[in-house]
């Protein structure tokens, strides 16, 4: 391991954390959005022209109103849904509000009666939040700016629809890469679990247990990156899906999907692995030397990972992979029982971890699970999966 990549390593959590407050944290976010805004936009614009020179609707403010939500500047998947669920709430809403204001008159207390029926119809009618909103709001808006049996009311679900249409078409015109806030995400996460493995790897030596659980506290607060990974890979594979612009990518999105569930189990099996760190040192007991270098290597390797996908290029993983790989493979070969050294269970269980950290990294370079653990030596006398013989040439 160079002294480049240990500098990366070394405080990756803390650079994270303070990047959030930073001015390029706000100017990263813009850029990150600067697409959705465009999108979004043209698609305002565009669907009120539709509804005011196409349909000659006079107050068709709520078609650039779908359109914006539908888009959703904060991204995720579902905007085929959510244009469903406006036209449906929009209908819905006009139609109570139309029915119960008719019969009760427009007024403040009218108004609690509306909303009130409308969510409890709303309730029965969906689960989706957006459709109970849409509802009620439709039931505000009859009672107060559109009165039973205008046109402007029942323009209101038309509306929804064109800035349903147009958005789509936007974002099927001019899609959005699909890729590269999945790809900033798992290289957060690997980052996070570099750092958090030469962390442990650093401690465990000295017993610094304070420092384990420093690294234990940053290690559990990557949920957030991993539900946002989650909802990269759903948006890029709706995107894919939408935009015939995009059906070239489709091969790469499932590369993504494939790469969730070994990327979670990874900073998963990190977090539990600094955990029992942290009961090791706090008993005052040792681990070898050899447990000590599996996983420094294994944090190298992932911030070597973290490097690859920061660079967006199928030809570098193409070139790069292969050497991770014969990596890994020495790594899952050295990582058998005696490494332990007839120890404590603390340092059996932090064995155990690091070979499946070895194994999340290996699936997360491609390789099935079943490869993966032929990687590792043997534990057992009857292998389910039995060690693989492999030539490093």
């Amino acid at each position: 391991m160079d002294d480049q990549h240990r500098r990366r390593r070394v405080g990756t959590i803390e650079r994270i954390r303070a990047l959030d407050s930073s001015l390029k944290s706000r100017a990263l976010r813009v850029r990150s959005r600067l697409w959705a805004i465009v999108q979004a936009t043209i698609a305002a614009g565009g669907s009120y022209w539709v509804a005011t020179h196409l349909f000659g609707h006079e107050q068709a403010f709520f078609a650039p109103i779908a359109s914006i939500i539908i888009l959703g500047l904060a991204g995720g998947a579902g905007r085929l849904r959510r244009a469903v669920e406006m036209s449906i709430g929009c209908s819905a809403g006009v139609a109570i509000g139309d029915v119960i204001i008719a019969q009760i008159g427009p007024g403040s207390w009218q108004i609690t009666v509306a909303v009130g029926a409308s969510l409890l119809a709303a309730s029965f009618i969906s689960k989706s939040p957006l459709v109970t909103n849409q509802i009620a709001i439709g039931s505000i808006l009859i009672s107060t700016i559109m009165p039973p049996g205008t046109a402007a009311g029942y323009e209101r679900p038309v509306d929804a629809i064109i800035g349903g249409v147009v958005a789509i078409l936007v974002f099927a015109i001019i899609p959005a890469s699909p890729l590269s806030n999945g790809r900033q995400e798992v290289t957060t996460i690997l980052s996070i679990a570099s750092s958090v493995l030469h962390d442990v790897a650093v401690a465990l030596p000295k017993s610094d247990y304070q420092a384990l659980d420093s690294a234990l506290k940053a290690v559990r607060g990557t949920q957030g990156n991993i539900n946002a990974l989650l909802d990269a890979a759903k948006t890029a594979r709706e995107n894919t899906t939408l935009s015939p612009l995009l059906w070239g990518s489709r091969r790469r999105v499932r590369s993504l999907e494939r790469m969730l569930g070994p990327v979670d189990n990874m900073i998963r099996n990190s977090r539990v692995l600094a955990r029992r760190g942290l009961v090791l040192c706090e008993d005052g007991d040792q681990v070898s030397k050899e447990q000590i270098a599996l996983i420094e290597e294994l944090s190298d390797i992932a911030q070597t990972l973290a490097d690859l996908y920061e660079k967006h290029s199928d030809l570098s993983e193409a070139q790069e992979i292969p050497e991770i790989v014969r990596r890994l493979r020495r790594l899952g070969a050295r990582a058998g029982e005696g490494v332990a050294d007839r120890r404590v269970l603390s340092a059996v269980a932090l064995l155990a971890q690091t070979r499946s950290i070895i194994v999340d990294m290996l699936q997360v370079c491609g390789m099935r699970r079943e490869s993966a653990v032929a990687v590792l030596a043997p534990t057992s006398r009857t292998p389910a999966y039995p060690p693989e013989v492999w030539d490093e040439d």
